[in-house]
Formats: structure tokens, C-alpha cells, sequence
């Protein structure tokens, strides 16, 4: 009898057992699969193919120089060398994608951008036979030319992150280089004589041609979606239809006291410009 009696205790024990361990199994953590886990994607990220955009603020100067001006309005054309363009300021901004390829290009990656800025390619007073003339007594009455340039259109980038990390899939900081082409356009007007204000914004007279431009640059990330960067532009434009008033008769103070308005005389240049700007940009991880 003792016996049966701790036969079945023994059985019983087994099967409250059994029924612990399976409920602990129901209700309690569940180990993954290492199998499973070595073999399971890895979450998206810009690294791994999804498309990185950028939205960017710039400011900074420009330095446009002309090889010549050459005047159409005689009956031979008339060259002036080296018009003295102003250094001024300049400001813009761009929107842009990069792509993530750099897997399948050495390491680089490729990227595309809308950009575009504003500057002033004024011209002082005192260029003789280009906004001014010596008078017989030795005093030269003249203006100054005042411009307004803008370009816009899209920069082929490519890029070589640096400083990859699982905090900045794409780099910590980049150099990054681009060629474009696009809209160039130059509008001018006489100014007043003596001299010409920083900020005078021009809308008289409109020449638009097209520009190509080079540009190279380096980013750092400050956080992973803020980022400043400095670049360096170089722009080639050719216009046909700029004008100036060439020997100086849109007398500013005349023009006030009801004479005649600006008069002005067309020419053909190549304007190139030199661009420095410093800017912030922010990125935005795409993710499907």
C-alpha cells in the first residue's frame, strides 16, 4: 500500500512539474533564434540605399571679372578691356538628393541639387569710355553702372564620406565636388554719378544667357540633420545684350529735375565669377 502511495506521489509531482515549466514557457520572455537573427535584414538606412535629402542657406561674396566689353552701337565694334567689375555680396540657397552608391562606385556617392543666388556686379564710377568721359578742362563726368546677376539651375555632385559611423550612416563630414549648367542672367542701369550704394537692386534692363559653373565644397555635420558647409563656385557666362551708359550723359541729378532719362549704349562680354559661400543645411533621412 505504502508503496502505490509513493508511486502515485512521484507521479503527481512529475506532472505539476511538467505543468509549471509549460506555463512558464507561455507567459514568460522568449529567446530568439540566434540562427534566426544572424540571418534577418538590418533596418534601412541611408548607408544601405535610401535617398538622403537637403534643404541649404548661403551667404558669402562674388568676384566677377570680364575679359572685355565690346561696344556694337558705332559703326565699328569697340573693345574695352578688362572692365572692373565689384567685389559684393552674394546670397542663395539649394535643394538637393544624394544617392548612397558607394558601394558600387569606390566609395563615392552620387548627388543632385537645384541651386541658386543672387550678387551685384557693379562697375565704379570713373571707367573711362565705359560709363564716363574726361571732359576738356581734365574732370571726368560720368556714372556708375549698377548690376544685379542671378543664377539658377541644377550642380551633378559627387561626394566621399568621411568618418562613416552607425551615428552618421553617411559621414560625419564630406568634400564634395559638382559641375552644372543653367540660367545666367544680368540686368544693369546708370547709376548715380559719384558713386553707388551696397544694396541697390537692379530691374531696368535684362540680358539672360546660359551659364556653366563648377563648384567644390566641404560639409560637417553638427548634429545628424544640421550641417554647415563652405564652397567654392566658379561661373562662365557670354551676354550679348548688356548695356551701359558709355560716356557718362545719364546725369543722375538732371534725370531729378525732369531731363531726359538713362541713355544707354549695348555690349557683349564674358562676365566669369568667382563665388565664396558658407551656408547650413538640413538633411532628412528617407526611409520606405
Amino acid at each position: 500500500m505504502k508503496t502505490r502511495m509513493s508511486a502515485m506521489i512521484c507521479l503527481l509531482c512529475v506532472l505539476g512539474y511538467s505543468d509549471l515549466t509549460r506555463a512558464d514557457d507561455r507567459s514568460g520572455p522568449r529567446v530568439a533564434d540566434p540562427y534566426a537573427l544572424a540571418i534577418s535584414p538590418d533596418p534601412p538606412t541611408m548607408s544601405s540605399g535610401t535617398p538622403e535629402l537637403y534643404l541649404s542657406f548661403m551667404a558669402g561674396v562674388a568676384l566677377p571679372r570680364s575679359e572685355d566689353a565690346t561696344f556694337t552701337d558705332g559703326s565699328q565694334p569697340t573693345v574695352m578691356p578688362n572692365v572692373d567689375y565689384q567685389m559684393k555680396q552674394s546670397i542663395g540657397g539649394n535643394a538637393g538628393i544624394w544617392f548612397p552608391t558607394r558601394n558600387k562606385l569606390a566609395g563615392f556617392d552620387l548627388g543632385l541639387e537645384i541651386t541658386g543666388y543672387v550678387f551685384y556686379p557693379d562697375v565704379a564710377w570713373g571707367r573711362d569710355n565705359f560709363n564716363g568721359v574726361h571732359n576738356p578742362d581734365g574732370s571726368f563726368k560720368g556714372t556708375t553702372t549698377e548690376g544685379q546677376g542671378i543664377y539658377v539651375g541644377p550642380n551633378f555632385l559627387i561626394r566621399y564620406p568621411m568618418a562613416i559611423s552607425e551615428t552618421y550612416p553617411n559621414g560625419r563630414w564630406f568634400p564634395y565636388v559638382g559641375i552644372g549648367v543653367g540660367a545666367h542672367q544680368i540686368a544693369q542701369r546708370p547709376g548715380a554719378s559719384g558713386g553707388v550704394t551696397l544694396n541697390n537692386a537692379i530691374t531696368d534692363s535684362r540680358n539672360t544667357t546660359i551659364g556653366f559653373q563648377g563648384v567644390g565644397g566641404i560639409k560637417g555635420h553638427l548634429f545628424k540633420y544640421v550641417a554647415v558647409f563652405a564652397e567654392a563656385k566658379y561661373l562662365h557666362a557670354h551676354h550679348n545684350g548688356l548695356s551701359t551708359d558709355r560716356f557718362g550723359q545719364s546725369d543722375f541729378f538732371h534725370q531729378q529735375l525732369g531731363g531726359p532719362g538713362p541713355i544707354v549704349n549695348a555690349y557683349s562680354s564674358n562676365i566669369d565669377t568667382i563665388l565664396v559661400h558658407v551656408g547650413l543645411s538640413l538633411h532628412f533621412d528617407v526611409r520606405p
